[in-house]
């Protein structure tokens, strides 16, 4: 773990526990939308079944948008992706957006 990690980052790898799990679907939740896709990339890097959590949470959250910001969230998610070198991390958020 990075002291630069957000609290985010820090709450999704320190968790192990059921209710650890649903502090970091808490956290995902509360967190505004602008955030969550500055932290995108190491949300991807989190384990599978950390990322899992995450993108259930993001994607709820995304089909609440109106549709103009679902497509700009989409560019977002794309050019985030397109910016990443490691393309497994890449296909990764790809995933959260379709």
């Amino acid at each position: 773990m990075s002291e630069f990690d957000s609290t985010l980052i820090r709450c999704g790898r320190t968790a192990v526990t059921y209710a650890d799990m649903v502090q970091f679907a808490a956290t995902l939740e509360d967190r505004p939308i602008a955030q969550l896709l500055v932290e995108l990339p190491d949300v991807a890097r989190l384990s599978a079944a950390k990322f899992d959590v995450a993108t259930s949470v993001l994607r709820r959250r995304f089909r609440n948008e109106q549709p103009v910001e679902q497509a700009q969230l989409r560019i977002f998610g794309s050019e985030i992706a397109a910016d990443l070198d490691d393309t497994s991390v890449a296909r990764r958020i790809r995933r959260v957006f379709e």
